[in-house]
């Protein structure tokens, strides 16, 4: 069944004739269409790009001629963003709307993403306006087929970055130049360039504190690495963490810091199924990783897909229930001043079952 089917279904559901996308990881989930984002919105762009859906299955697009032509079930209008005169974006854009929104006969109830929805286009269309940002959120968590395919290739893809930094870790190197050759192996690998999230940090004192950038450091022996992957790969994100030791000798106080939050990452693939309450499973996790002396301080984990963060997080008022084809992060972690900081993170899919590695890579920290 292809996500346009499912749209369809989900707007049956809530009520809506039309569904005016705008999110550039919904637009990619419901039309395969690719909006570059590590720049942010194009330069080139009137607007963020539309995919409008009916409950028929029909489908069409609106993006600049920057990024039209890619193919797909829908119909596309590129209108004039890039240019070699003076053009008015935005007034292009709107047009463009316009044009698509009178060829498909949208009217009636539209559902919307509350947060991505423009001003320019509100005119446009029908004032019924029907949030769907956690509908479509809940439809987006469970994969299909295709999708489970470019899943386990981005997750491979990570998998392949993080052998290449267990490579290149070694004293005397410098993060950003480590980094770059991790990324460059990601997308030789994968074909095109990736957008990327996470990050590569070393040292005691820098891996014990979240959300450092990468600098100019250069890595000495024994020290702590926490290497962070995820790139995005045709439209679909790959996650990964891994976290060890620069030669190999870890003092003991961070083996068994590291081992404490390995043992939570294999409890959750051992205990991961269809119909396991979210908050349920987080405070297992939470309990085991407690019980060995250790805590963190953010989420369990988190869905993936076309964005790098999806529903469900994973954290204990959440009370939604695992479905198959989900695909899950799990990355318990530990950050210590003084000691350093580390977490594993693999990319789980929930099975009949159970649930499976997407892509394993080595996991230890000698």
């Amino acid at each position: 069944m292809t996500n346009i089917t499912r749209l369809a279904g989900m707007m049956a559901e809530i009520g809506a004739d039309w569904a005016v996308l705008t999110g550039a990881d919904s637009v990619c989930f419901a039309t395969g269409h690719v909006v570059p984002i590590e720049i942010g919105q194009s330069p080139f762009s009137g607007g963020p790009t539309v995919a409008v859906v009916g409950r028929d299955g029909s489908a069409g697009l609106v993006c600049p001629n920057t990024d039209g032509g890619q193919g797909g079930p829908y119909e596309e209008i590129a209108y004039t963003g890039f240019a070699n005169a003076v053009t008015d974006q935005v007034a292009n854009y709107r047009a463009a709307v316009s044009d698509m929104v009178k060829r498909m006969g949208v009217s009636g109830a539209i559902a919307i993403e509350q947060s991505s929805f423009p001003y320019a286009i509100a005119d446009l269309l029908s004032e019924k306006r029907i949030p769907m940002d956690v509908p479509l959120a809940r439809l987006r968590a469970v994969k299909n087929d295709a999708e489970v395919g470019l899943m386990t290739f981005a997750a491979k893809v990570a998998a392949a970055g993080q052998d290449e930094a267990r490579h290149l870790s070694v004293p005397g190197a410098c993060e950003m130049d480590v980094f770059g050759r991790i990324r460059s192996k990601m997308e030789v690998m994968s074909n095109s360039r990736c957008a990327f999230a996470g990050e590569y940090i070393t040292g005691v004192e820098r891996t014990s504190q979240l959300g450092l950038p990468i600098n100019d450091r250069s890595i000495e022996l024994g020290d702590p690495v926490v290497c962070d992957l995820a790139p995005r790969v045709a439209g679909y994100w790959g996650d990964s963490c891994s976290s060890f030791i620069v030669g190999g000798n870890a003092p003991d106080k961070y083996l068994h810091m590291y081992n404490a939050a390995k043992s939570t990452l294999e409890l959750a693939i051992s205990e991961l199924r269809p119909g396991l309450k979210v908050c349920d499973f987080d405070a297992q996790l939470r309990a085991h990783m407690k019980g060995l002396g250790y805590d963190y301080p953010h989420h369990s984990g988190h869905g993936i897909g076309t964005s790098v963060h999806e529903f469900p997080r994973l954290v204990p008022d959440e009370t939604a229930l695992f479905e198959e084809n989900m695909f899950i992060m799990i990355e318990p972690g530990s950050y210590v001043p003084g000691l350093g900081g580390l977490r594993c993170e693999y990319m789980l899919r929930v099975t009949a079952t159970g649930a499976e590695v997407s892509a394993p890579f080595e996991m230890s920290c000698q």
